[in-house]
């Protein structure tokens, strides 16, 4: 390991070094440049990563090749072999003196080459060469991949029951091919690759596929034997070169107890406004499901695992407000055309992140939520106003879990009869998440609102303000498909109780901007 140690008492001994080097003897820092190593030939992407540690803080770091800025580096990352190298140092356990970056050889001549960086602190002070040294670059050498296994991470041996994620990230430039996940030395499952990690793509900006380079293998320890286990994640490029990205010690443990449901709520979002119409008609089936009444849908996945003497599996799912059951699976029926109230509806982008799960094809759930129903019921059923709504799902051994948790999430209901206050819905087709975006962006998708062809041409003719962080911009619709109009929007119109765009829905994204990541929010009204 390279050690750059500089300390300012020592200057009197280095007398003959440039002015430089004085700048960076005269601070406390300490730190190293662990990669590149310049006795061994570098190609494909070089791999530029330390540590520093300074009393005043890093403000940022940048890589300099042949004395030439390239960019910054990544700073801020987790080191915990630092940390318990220097046990003692004020605040050690909240540093996070990690950095890293690289740049693609390819870029550069056959030859040698010099590797500087440049460090800059928190109180104004720059250290100028810090860990400099001379690399040599052959671009007729193949590179194994590289990346990391981020979860389970290194602080000790993890206990492990039902569904255990396996998470991390691989890069080559040559592309990855495969990202396998192996136990006590055999191969268990692969992972899915092509997940994107804003945060890789940022650390290595030479290589674009790095914005695209996670993966994760949601592991079935239902299949392995109670006990400790030794996992490894191992990256294959498309050349054929295989290289281990990191090894963990795993202990599984699945009873009855711990092996509960999960799953996710997709929709309605925390703090929603859910409309209901036909509020003063009171429904005369139950559940409530009214053909010209306002539907929420309310949809989800669910999953379930058992030991060997357990089938596990789902067995139903409730939908709940403020704690009371509305509506179960066992109103299972075919309504508006689908199924609804149903659990078994496909779920094919769940079955790509749990291939090796029982019923994972066919995990997802849809409950029709008539909150005009409710509303109507009076005081057998539910007021206006705040309310909490989740989804318990229950297994055959009698377990249950609660989505997206045992405190729900809040929602807000209110009626709506006349129909141009009535939610809309829709989607953004364009730009896709994680985009890059620059200059003159087109934003395309669709927004419909329930009723819509029975309101004047001026109601329908609506505008959809687009929300990047602070600005706006809005879009006009034109024959239900809308062109970007790239003006200031005027004055956003308040929502009755603060809860959004009155009658409005959010579409949302994450676009990248000049390599900076913006939250993109559209607002149908």
């Amino acid at each position: 390991m390279w050690r750059w140690v500089t300390r300012g008492l020592v200057l009197s001994v280095f007398v003959l070094l440039s002015a430089s080097t004085l700048v960076a003897q005269a601070t406390d820092i300490i730190g190293s440049v662990d990669a590149p190593d310049p006795g061994t030939p570098q190609t494909g992407m070089v791999l530029v990563k330390g540590w520093v540690l300074d009393p005043s803080a890093v403000s940022k770091v940048e890589l300099y090749v042949d004395d030439q800025f390239q960019f910054n580096l990544q700073t801020g990352l987790p080191r915990i072999d630092v940390e318990q190298a220097y046990p003692n140092y004020p605040g050690i356990q909240n540093i996070a003196p990690g950095f890293q970056t690289g740049f693609t050889a390819s870029r550069f001549s056959n030859g040698p080459h010099t590797v500087s960086l440049k460090v800059f602190l928190g109180d104004g002070k720059v250290v100028n060469d810090f860990g400099r040294r001379t690399i040599t670059i052959d671009n007729t050498l193949p590179q194994s991949p590289f990346g990391s296994l981020d979860i389970p991470d290194l602080s000790g041996t993890f206990n492990a029951s039902g569904s255990f994620p396996v998470v991390g990230w691989a890069a080559d430039t040559d592309g990855v091919a495969k990202v396998d996940v192996w136990v006590d030395g055999g191969v268990l499952q692969s992972a899915m690759y092509g997940d994107a990690r804003p945060d890789v793509g940022n650390t290595f900006p030479d290589l674009p596929a790095a914005l695209f380079s996670g993966f994760i293998a949601n592991i079935d320890t239902t299949r392995l034997q109670d006990g400790v286990h030794l996992l490894q994640v191992y990256a294959t490029d498309r050349g054929g070169l295989s290289k281990k990205l990191g090894d963990r010690q795993v202990q599984v443990f699945n009873s009855e107890v711990t092996l509960r449901p999960f799953g996710t709520l997709d929709e309605p979002r925390r703090d929603a406004v859910l409309y209901g119409t036909l509020c003063g008609t009171v429904p005369i089936v139950s559940p409530p499901i009214r053909q010209q009444a306002h539907i929420t849908p309310v949809r989800g996945w669910a999953l379930d695992l058992g030991t060997r003497n357990d089938t596990g599996r789902v067995a139903y799912l409730e939908l709940l407000i403020d704690g009371v059951s509305w509506i179960t699976t066992d109103d299972c029926g075919f309504v508006f055309g689908q199924y609804a109230n149903c659990y078994g509806l496909p779920r094919y982008d769940v079955q790509r992140y749990y291939p090796t799960y029982p019923d994972s094809p066919r995990s997802g759930y849809m409950f029709t939520l008539d909150v005009g129903a409710l509303l109507a019921l009076g005081n057998v059923g539910v007021r206006p106003g705040n309310h909490t709504l989740k989804v318990r799902v229950g297994d055959a051994a009698g377990t249950f879990a609660e989505l997206p948790g045992p405190a729900g999430i809040p929602v807000f209901f209110t009626c709506a009869d006349n129909t141009q206050f009535a939610s809309v819905f829709g989607f953004i087709d364009s730009p896709t998440s994680f985009d890059y975006v620059k200059g003159n962006v087109v934003f395309r998708g669709w927004v419909h609102r329930p009723g819509g062809d029975r309101l004047p041409e001026a109601r329908r003719a609506a505008a959809v303000p687009v929300r990047v962080r602070q600005p706006q911009l809005r879009l006009a619709f034109h024959d239900g498909y809308d062109e970007i109009a790239r003006r200031a929007a005027p004055p956003h119109r308040p929502c009755p109780h603060d809860r959004g765009h009155q009658s409005g829905a959010r579409l949302g994204r994450l676009l990248y901007q000049e390599r900076q990541l913006h939250t993109l929010t559209l607002m149908s009204g």
